[in-house]
């Protein structure tokens, strides 16, 4: 999304990541293919105080007129044997972290689209098909995509007047990381039927992102399943999702 930004929009960036290396590498392709500026912050969004601080260095000395929240984490396999530890984790990377940098990024937003006056300023939070079904053996994320979704379609209500744009997009599988660290590459695999590249789903977000969309789904497959969830029982499509899901089979 990154590269979407700066490369179809001009957009200048803050970037946020665990890797500083990688982030380093990211800000001078974009410093040198796309004439923008690129900041990175080095953080960890499962550590609160890492919150707050990144927070704090993206608004000093810089006006922000929009913030994609992306960061997120998995787990694939049975929900009993999810180590708590690593559910705390998964909480505050894909929830905590989230609701905490929409409360403190909204005034900042709303400052900077100066209330109803006809300015804009936009966030964006990166919810999941998953947050429409219930996914056995992804039990955790699947409740936490669900999560974003409501408290994400919720916050674009009460920000209407405000020339804040709350935008949430809900992708279904990509083939990056995260596919590969949970273990889920070997069941869901790039080519397959509804899967997307990193870079197709960035250019169908940061689409979504520019329009202002309250809701965003891409693919007519992912749109087919968020249909379907509103019109077939919740535990029939568990049970269907279940046996895709299942370790082992």
């Amino acid at each position: 999304m990154a590269r979407a930004i700066a490369r179809d929009h001009g957009g200048n960036v803050v970037l946020v990541a665990r890797r500083k290396e990688r982030l380093e590498a990211l800000c001078e392709e974009l410093r040198t293919r796309h004439g923008v500026q690129a900041a990175s912050i080095v953080a960890d969004l499962s550590r609160p105080e890492d919150v707050e601080r990144v927070f704090a260095e993206a608004t000093r000395e810089r006006v922000l007129h929009g913030a994609i929240l992306n960061a997120g984490v998995t787990y694939w396999g049975e929900a009993m044997k999810l180590d708590w530890d690593a559910f705390q984790a998964l909480l505050n990377t894909n929830v905590t972290s989230m609701v905490r940098l929409s409360s403190l990024l909204l005034p900042h937003l709303i400052e900077q689209a100066g209330g109803a006056r006809g300015g804009a300023a936009g966030l964006m939070l990166i919810s999941s098909v998953a947050a429409f079904i219930p996914v056995p053996y992804q039990a955790a994320y699947s409740g936490t995509k669900a999560f974003i979704l409501s408290y994400g379609q919720a916050l674009a209500q009460e920000l209407r007047h405000t020339g804040v744009s709350v935008t949430v997009f809900a992708p279904g599988g990509i083939t990056t990381e995260l596919l590969e660290n949970s273990g889920l590459s070997r069941r869901f695999k790039a080519g397959d039927l509804g899967m997307m590249t990193a870079a197709q789903c960035a250019t169908h977000a940061v689409r979504a992102f520019v329009q202002r969309k309250e809701l965003s789904v891409p693919g007519l497959l992912n749109q087919t399943l968020a249909l379907a969830s509103r019109l077939l029982p919740r535990g029939l499509l568990a049970q269907r999702t279940a046996a895709m899901y299942r370790p082992g089979h």
